[in-house]
């Protein structure tokens, strides 16, 4: 994540509008609290098989990556909706964010209507977030009178198909801090958009060095607004899905043929071949663990129990292993037992790593119609 940058006059500049902004979403937030929005079950059925457009989120939404005709043969496969990455950058204005850069717009706009004309729902999620919108109140305040703004603008789309999620992977340091902030932004959006289904992410963790975001959606705050649908993103377990990834936990590079399902004889024979004591370890730790579908049932169901318990509908909309480097036959078997715990307790689901239409065995796994 990056820091934006912000000089003095800048920041004292928007302190001075940060007060007013504040009272303004104190009175969001009791409109919202006291009115009562509908969630319609079609809207849920809407969101229940999806893919992420994850090109878009490092190039030109105007590159015609995806077209209306591949939406279509999508929708064929059985999908219901995708994701799309909304890069900050390209329509946060600093200086005045409650005014919408332009450049992109159109492009946006084009992409949403796309996905209306093939009746197939788009999640709106804006990536790139700055680490300062969970404690500093001017960053704080730029992104409600953002999200106010860019609500507006997509509250004239078809909100049957046209879904709002607050923030891509929040990464406060508690879930807890995390909930202070969506509350607010929820409230600002829905000021925007009256209509719209809003996604409220889940933090990515519980607290400072408890990454476990299935745990962290367990405390997130439930707003009053019945109009929205809770998000969480999937990536158990990690030593399988991320096997490889040259990002982020550095003992990923060093694990290679990791299978799924997991036992200690599955994994035994990569044990030797791994030089680092952690990633060895971990891998060590995955096969005890084992892994299969049993497991997920296990881990998912207090997230059903969840959801049901404060009457609330849940998605997940990422998961996925790296299909480039996990082994073929246990990613399928991956694939296939994951999404099936996800419909089995009502969870709609969106797939993240590239969807290759043409990869039959893949769309089987992901319960899809293969394409002819």
């Amino acid at each position: 994540m990056h820091t934006l940058s912000r000089s003095k006059f800048l920041r004292l500049a928007l302190l001075s509008i940060c007060s007013g902004l504040a009272a303004a979403n104190c009175s969001i937030v009791k409109a919202t609290n006291e009115s009562k929005f509908t969630f319609k079950a079609s809207r849920l059925n809407t969101l229940s098989k999806g893919f992420n457009l994850e090109h878009w989120q490092g190039h030109e939404l105007t590159d015609g990556f995806y077209t209306q005709a591949s939406l279509l043969e999508y929708k064929s496969l059985g999908l219901t909706y995708t994701r799309l990455p909304v890069v900050l950058w390209r329509f946060l204005n600093d200086n005045n964010p409650s005014v919408l850069k332009t450049d992109y717009l159109a492009a946006l706009d084009t992409i949403v209507q796309m996905h209306v004309n093939t009746g197939l729902g788009i999640i709106v999620s804006p990536f790139n977030h700055p680490y300062e919108l969970y404690s500093d109140p001017v960053i704080e305040a730029r992104f409600i009178a953002f999200w106010k703004a860019f609500a507006s603008h997509l509250s004239s789309t078809d909100p049957e198909k046209v879904f709002l999620e607050v923030m891509n992977e929040p990464s406060a340091k508690t879930a807890e801090d995390w909930n202070k902030v969506q509350v607010k932004l929820i409230a600002a959006i829905r000021s925007g958009a009256p209509n719209h289904t809003i996604i409220a992410s889940s933090n990515l963790r519980v607290a400072v060095n408890d990454w476990d975001n299935i745990q962290a959606l367990l405390d997130t705050q439930i707003v009053e607004d019945k109009n929205v649908v809770y998000n969480f993103h999937c990536y158990v377990p990690f030593v399988f899905t991320h096997q490889g990834a040259t990002w982020g936990w550095h003992a990923l590079q060093f694990m290679k043929n990791i299978p799924y399902p997991s036992t200690p004889q599955a994994v035994a024979p990569m044990l030797s071949s791994i030089r680092d004591s952690e990633a060895k370890s971990a891998v060590e730790n995955y096969g005890k663990e084992e892994w299969n579908k049993d497991k997920f049932l296990k881990v998912l169901s207090p997230i059903a129990e969840w959801a049901k318990t404060n009457e609330v509908s849940v998605i997940c909309n990422e998961f996925g292993a790296i299909p480039w480097v996990a082994p073929r036959d246990s990613m399928l078997r991956y694939l296939k037992d994951i999404t099936q715990v996800f419909e089995t307790y009502g969870i709609g689901w969106g797939h993240w790593f590239g969807l290759n239409m043409q990869d039959t065995e893949v769309m089987q796994a992901l319960g899809l119609k293969p394409l002819l």
